[in-house]
């Protein structure tokens, strides 16, 4: 039987032990490393970037003026605290996975804000934003919600998920 020396000068079980420990150690931290930064670049990548989210509400602004602009409308101007509430909406819709209008429009958008009449369109593409836009002018209701002469302000809120936009344009007048 082969038995390990057992002086002090030759401790070969002793010396593989400690080196087995800070290796395992230095594993254990780099997998935890990589672990966090999967989570980060994953939570980065499924979270749209603040500029495409503005980039993308800001040419639904411009394509439902032009569209008032064509059929001699005046343009409407941007509300952006209600554009947050828009967005938010948008999200919903895309957590949800359908479209829907806001339950309560007066209660959810209006708070502190003169005024008269309301409208609200909302739609999801995968397509382009001047896609929608036509859509939304091919539809009688949207149609009228972009061209009624009593809206003055307008709330838009896009949001991108998973290849697919999401839209609400909020209308008051």
């Amino acid at each position: 039987m082969n038995q390990l020396p057992t002086s002090r000068y030759q401790s070969p079980v002793g010396i593989g032990r400690r080196k087995t420990n800070i290796m395992e150690r230095t594993r254990i931290a780099l997998t935890r490393v990589a672990i966090l930064a999967t989570f980060v670049t994953a939570f980065t990548a499924l979270a749209p970037a603040p500029a495409q989210a503005a980039t993308t509400t800001r040419r639904m602004y411009q394509v439902t003026n032009n569209s008032r602009a064509t059929n001699q409308v005046r343009e409407v101007g941007i509300h952006y605290r209600i554009s947050k509430l828009a967005r938010k909406h948008s999200i919903a819709m895309a957590n949800r996975g359908s479209i829907f209008h806001t339950s309560n429009p007066a209660s959810f958008y209006l708070k502190g804000v003169k005024w008269s009449t309301w409208g609200e369109n909302v739609g999801s593409t995968g397509g382009t934003i001047t896609g929608l836009q036509a859509a939304f002018m091919n539809s009688p209701g949207h149609r009228s919600n972009i061209l009624h002469r009593g809206f003055h302000r307008v709330a838009v809120g896009t949001y991108r998920a998973n290849g697919i936009l999401w839209v609400t344009v909020f209308f008051y007048g």
